[in-house]
């Protein structure tokens, strides 16, 4: 067994209940929201790729967030693994790293030719609609085998940029052509740039994903886990309830709980308490919470903290409107310029309206700092 092994958290039921969804025919493919660093991809990889393996499928997987603005290539180089994934790994490497305009003549993938010229050295429209066709070949070879799910994980980047928007059109029309034998689950940590993507009447994967579902995050039984291998490894027994508190105040994402822990663990004479704000330390300075809300106005920050204090506030009631215009030093605010400021704050990835008809932030470690730490 890997060492990794004993520290993860199974899903099993998650898993089942997701690709249960996918194979009951009613819907090719799905989408899902959560957080940053809440362990959905440990969960694709670790509990729902598996699954679906035994059940027959060839599983893809690509992750888009290193190549938000470029992500055709994440696409192309997941398809192209999955048709090598061994013996010809380093050729597949090879050939991605060679320019692409010097990718002429044929190319062959475990038996199917491809048959092409692409030079693309002046054209850039070409290089996008070449690897929107090359998706779709490498797909229907793919499918010809065994079914195919393609997890695509970040996939609010389809809507950064007109490549992105292109590949998303790729991938609806591939999806439609091969609906028989393919099946699709995108994953994103902004539900605002999701809705570029998925949800808006003009996104290119407009209902082609469903609704965007919750992902649900961990909890409790998650932290007994944690506490439960600390005792088997070290014999050291964990506060389990101030470990859920823990947890909470990470916004339930297990890396900065594991990392206290860990610290916990190398650093006997450190008390729990210790390690805890160490991490929240540490999460203000890599997430950049101080740039972030410097780079508000003085309305977007009034917002933010009243938001942050009551998601279900209404922002253009006349109570609400009193108390902006007193904080913000502005008598003549209007509903008009807080709408303008609740769409900047949107279109900054930091807060926005959720289906549920409240104000969700996009980082919960954010609301926290906000809450906790700006005078």
């Amino acid at each position: 067994m890997e060492l990794t092994e004993l520290w993860h958290f199974p899903r099993p039921d998650l898993a089942s209940a997701y690709l249960a969804t996918l194979n009951a025919g009613l819907v090719t493919s799905t989408t899902i929201f959560a957080p940053r660093r809440t362990g959905k991809t440990v969960f694709l990889l670790r509990d729902l790729k598996p699954l679906a393996e035994s059940e027959g499928y060839t599983v893809v997987y690509a992750d888009l967030w290193q190549t938000r603005q470029t992500p055709g290539a994440a696409l192309v180089r997941a398809i192209e693994e999955a048709l090598e994934p061994h013996s010809l790994l380093d050729k597949v490497i090879a050939r991605l790293q060679t320019p692409v305009k010097a990718l002429k003549g044929k190319a062959e993938f475990a038996g199917a030719k491809l048959e092409g010229h692409i030079d693309l050295e002046h054209d850039p429209k070409r290089e996008i609609t070449d690897t929107a066709l090359l998706i779709d070949a490498l797909i229907a070879e793919l499918t010809k085998r065994r079914p195919m799910l393609f997890l695509i994980d970040e996939a609010q980047a389809l809507g950064r940029s007109k490549e992105g928007e292109e590949m998303a059109r790729a991938l609806r029309t591939t999806l439609t052509k091969q609906q028989r034998k393919l099946r699709m689950l995108f994953t994103g940590s902004s539900r605002t740039k999701l809705g570029h993507v998925f949800t808006n009447a003009n996104a290119p994967l407009y209902s082609a994903a469903s609704t965007v579902q919750d992902f649900p995050l961990l909890g409790d039984d998650f932290v007994d886990n944690i506490a439960r291998r600390i005792k088997e490894s070290t014999r050291r027994k964990l506060d389990v309830a101030a470990a859920r508190e823990a947890f909470e105040l990470f916004g339930r994402r297990p890396e900065p709980l594991m990392e206290a822990v860990l610290a916990l663990m190398m650093s006997p004479a450190l008390t729990f308490q210790q390690t805890i704000a160490m991490q929240q330390e540490k999460l203000a300075r890599r997430e950049n919470h101080e740039g972030t809300w410097n780079s508000l106005d003085a309305t977007e920050r009034v917002l933010v903290r009243m938001l942050a204090d009551d998601p279900s506030i209404k922002p253009f009631a006349k109570a609400t409107l009193v108390r902006l215009r007193k904080h913000v030093g502005i008598e003549d605010l209007q509903a008009t310029h807080v709408q303008k400021a609740l769409n900047r704050l949107a279109e900054k990835t930091v807060v926005a309206k959720s289906p549920r008809d409240v104000y969700e932030f996009e980082n919960e470690s954010f609301v926290d700092w906000v809450r906790n730490i700006v005078d």
